[in-house]
């Protein structure tokens, strides 16, 4: 239940912005209340759009901004492999998997926690992200640190040793 004196979407607004405890301590301003963990959780389910909302966004991000880019939404199903992320894409050859959670209340579970490491374990790139600007961020870092010197694309990523 949302409380009294809280605007829904400059919350969402400011969800893009603001960590979880800046997020809790906004709201204690705004409200003038200690805000509990539980409270917090119950303000951000009741108004945070749904899962399916930050996929399609990321997916219309991906699309957009990367033309020859091949995007598709995971269908899960009972024959299909669990823990999949949501979002996946082939960026410049690279795979990316994008695991989509709600800002402050989306939890992975543990199959999704291991197919990340698999993925990442596999040469891919596989991220928790909750906005566009996120996935933005993971596959920039992914160009950054596979270019050479020269600004070449490389195959493997540079090694931190350089």
């Amino acid at each position: 239940m949302i409380m009294k004196g809280l605007n829904k979407a400059e919350i969402f607004r400011m969800s893009r912005k603001l960590s979880r405890d800046e997020m809790r301590c906004y709201l204690e301003l705004a409200t003038g209340k200690k805000i509990s963990t539980k409270a917090f959780d119950n303000i951000m389910y009741d108004v945070l759009p749904f899962e399916g909302y930050f996929q399609t966004e990321i997916m219309g991000f991906l699309r957009d901004n990367y033309p020859g880019a091949f995007v598709w939404k995971a269908a899960a199903g009972p024959y299909s492999r669990q823990g999949i992320p949501d979002v996946c894409a082939i960026i410049d050859g690279h795979f990316f998997g994008f695991e989509i959670k709600r800002p402050y209340i989306g939890r992975l579970t543990k199959i999704q926690e291991l197919t990340i490491k698999q993925i990442r374990e596999a040469g891919g790139t596989a991220a928790v992200v909750s906005f566009w600007h996120q996935a933005k961020e993971v596959i920039e870092g992914w160009k950054e640190n596979t270019e050479d010197r020269c600004g070449h694309q490389m195959t493997t990523p540079i090694s931190e040793n350089g």
